[in-house]
């Protein structure tokens, strides 16, 4: 209770500023700890009697940049990378294999992004992806988009009911890690057995 209080002062009347800076840094610094703050963010918003409108699309135009900057990142690797002739090895991975994993990205794009955002660890590098694999930024603001739009909501939603109550709120993100990182477990252990799968066809 005391560490959210202190949150909340820190806040004060920048709230709208600092929490679409945090939905920025969430995306370029993965393990930077923006859950927390954005919960954070929902109590001030019922503390201090704020819009939660205003809050929501801070955190939106805070999510659209990390969404487009991580991407443009994935877009300048992949031009290195396709400069490179096919037997060339990038990090011990032919650019040959590199550009077949690219080909794949694109066809997996839209649930890749629709589920990023719950997927701890892993947006940044299906945002890279997505930039390698010249995925058009329109689609990933589009689909990336609807995925930090119903994650920031869940966290203000959270952070509304429950942000004065620590015993709840601890609760909540045990929960809510082990179900995020039980997704993740569940979609490599998807793409392993399909790789697997082709391999013993091939």
């Amino acid at each position: 209770m005391e560490r959210i209080d202190a949150w909340l002062g820190l806040i004060g009347a920048w709230g709208y500023g600092l929490l679409g800076g945090v939905g920025f840094l969430e995306y370029v610094f993965p393990f930077f700890p923006g859950d927390v703050v954005l919960v954070t963010g929902g109590a001030w918003v019922e503390r201090e009697d704020r819009s939660i409108l205003l809050l929501f699309m801070s955190l939106m135009l805070g999510s659209w940049l990390g969404l487009a900057v991580v991407w443009r990142v994935g877009r300048a690797l992949a031009s290195r990378i396709d400069s490179l002739p096919p037997g060339k090895k990038v990090l011990g991975v032919e650019v040959a294999q590199l550009r077949k994993i690219e080909a794949r990205m694109r066809a997996r794009s839209t649930w890749l992004l629709i589920g990023n955002r719950f997927m701890p660890g892993l947006r940044t590098v299906v945002l890279l992806s997505s930039g390698a694999a010249n995925v058009p930024l329109p689609k990933v603001l589009l689909y990336g988009g609807i995925s930090a739009a119903a994650f920031n909501a869940l966290l203000i939603f959270v952070g509304i009911t429950i942000g004065d109550n620590a015993e709840a709120l601890a609760t909540f993100f045990s929960r809510f890690r082990t179900a995020s990182f039980s997704l993740v477990g569940v979609v490599v252990a998807v793409f392993i057995a399909r790789w697997v799968w082709r391999r013993r066809r091939a």
